[in-house]
């Protein structure tokens, strides 16, 4: 979607959106508009049910004039008009008008970014393999802005954020087949453009560190596994970093313990945690935010072959940890581990956050719409908590502790990769197979195996979500 800003309220479009709040109240550009009509704005109304409630719309004059419900004007925060520009850019698309001009009500420009940034990230579609589909609706959207060049200038920070997100999903959104590891790994070096140092460790690398965990879930497969760590350094005064890790499969078959074919397909985005990585380090870059910032993520393919690692393997960290091999459809935790320690040692981090789409059984309890968080830091915990209420990307808090902990005690290893019994606190011993490798560094892991999809809602269509980016981007603007 293209993002214009004018100052021209008359300016020849496909259709001039107009906001009515609840009640039939009009905004002052509304207003305008009726009297320019002679009331056919009032007239068409009468004739319709539309009463300005948030996010009902009519369409008037063949759909010349589109007029949007605003609902209660005290309740529009930026979550609400986020909804507003997604269910607006949706419309858009239903009825192929390419060109638009907003002129909900005389916004100030954060307002108004709210509102484009919602369209952007709802009007967003991964057709690039449809060959018969029709012309794809390229939408531009005209905002109203009495400094049209300042405006624009502004909108970048925003703007990054959103292309942060489109990048995390359309990574998640490839199929395996295209995007394997090597190819995973290229993307992540194309950051190099906005100043981000990218260094690849490749399978030599990892086997002369003693990166085990990694090497033995790729074991598997004919694509090797890398970890690939991505610095951006906005801070040059100061030597803190803060650490992202992402885990980055490929493709997840389960390994020996191979999954059911039901589903499987939806494996090619086992790779979301490391995307997202990726999306936000893009953002910040394009933001140029005054903060030092390196992504780690590990990326593999869990595939069945003779040479996969098995059940009862003992395998050695990079920590030098040992950990009893359970399940090999537990290999999420074992790439990350590594990539938490590779962090650790070489990053030394103010504080760290893993994102993964780690286990199913963060959706038994949270549902498809709840992050499931995990923490070793209060504080921590609270800035995260503070920033997704902000950009409405809901986080649950899950627990961590000594009871939990004794669940991943091994008989002949250090610990275990799979909780004992396998089904209960699924979520949590994952957690806490992860904390054991954290070492004392502030650390929260988001489990996002429930939210990395969307079902299709007002800002995202059906696919990948790109969840926590805009989440992350709120963090690091509250610090």
């Amino acid at each position: 979607m293209n993002i214009k800003f004018t100052s021209d309220i008359d300016k020849k479009c496909g259709v001039k959106i107009l906001g009515v709040y609840e009640g039939v109240k009009f905004s002052t550009f509304t207003q305008s508009f009726e009297k320019k009509l002679n009331g056919v704005i009032s007239k068409s109304i009468k004739n319709s049910s539309f009463t300005g409630k948030f996010g009902e719309i009519l369409d008037i004059f063949s759909d010349e004039i589109m007029l949007v419900g605003l609902g209660d004007l005290m309740k529009l925060d930026d979550k609400q008009l986020n909804k507003i520009g997604g269910i607006i850019g949706a419309h858009l698309l239903k009825i192929k008008k390419e060109k638009s001009i907003l002129l909900l009500d005389n916004f100030d420009d954060d307002k108004n970014f709210a509102i484009a940034y919602g369209a952007i990230l709802r009007t967003y579609s991964f057709d690039k393999y449809k060959t018969l589909n029709e012309k794809k609706v390229d939408l531009t959207f005209n905002i109203y802005s009495e400094n049209p060049k300042k405006s624009e200038k502004d909108f970048n920070d925003v703007n990054a954020i959103a292309d942060g997100v489109i990048t995390t999903r359309n990574l998640a959104n490839e199929p395996s087949n295209v995007l394997n590891t090597t190819a995973f790994v290229n993307e992540a070096k194309k950051l190099s453009k906005f100043g981000i140092k990218v260094d690849v460790v490749d399978e030599k690398r990892l086997k002369k560190l003693g990166a085990n965990l990694i090497l033995a879930v790729g074991s598997g497969s004919q694509n090797p596994p890398y970890i690939v760590t991505m610095q951006y350094t906005g801070n040059k005064k100061s030597k803190n970093t803060i650490a992202l890790i992402g885990k980055g499969l490929c493709f997840d078959s389960g390994g020996i313990c191979i999954k059911p074919s039901k589903g499987m397909d939806e494996m090619k985005s086992d790779m979301t945690g490391a995307a997202t990585v990726v999306g936000i380090m893009e953002s910040i870059a394009k933001r140029k935010m005054n903060i030092n910032v390196t992504g780690v993520i590990g990326i593999a393919e869990n595939m069945p072959d003779g040479a996969s690692y098995k059940p009862g393997d003992v395998v050695k960290s990079l920590s030098g940890k040992t950990v009893e091999v359970l399940d090999t459809d537990a290999e999420g935790r074992l790439v990350l581990a590594d990539c938490i320690t590779y962090a650790v040692q070489k990053f030394k981090p103010q504080f760290m956050l893993d994102f993964a789409t780690l286990t199913g059984a963060v959706m038994v309890a949270l549902g498809e719409e709840t992050t499931g968080i995990f923490s070793n830091d209060d504080n921590l915990v609270k800035m995260v908590k503070n920033a997704s209420e902000i950009t409405g990307e809901d986080v649950w808090q899950l627990p961590l502790g000594k009871k939990f902990a004794d669940m991943i005690k091994s008989d002949i290893a250090d610990v275990r990769n799979l909780g004992n019994p396998p089904r209960y606190a699924g979520s949590i011993t994952a957690a806490e197979f992860l904390k054991f490798f954290v070492e004392d560094v502030p650390w929260v892991h988001f489990d996002i195996a429930g939210t990395a999809w969307s079902k299709g809602n007002d800002l995202a269509p059906k696919g990948m979500s790109g969840v926590c980016v805009a989440l992350v981007n709120k963090l690091f603007e509250n610090m």
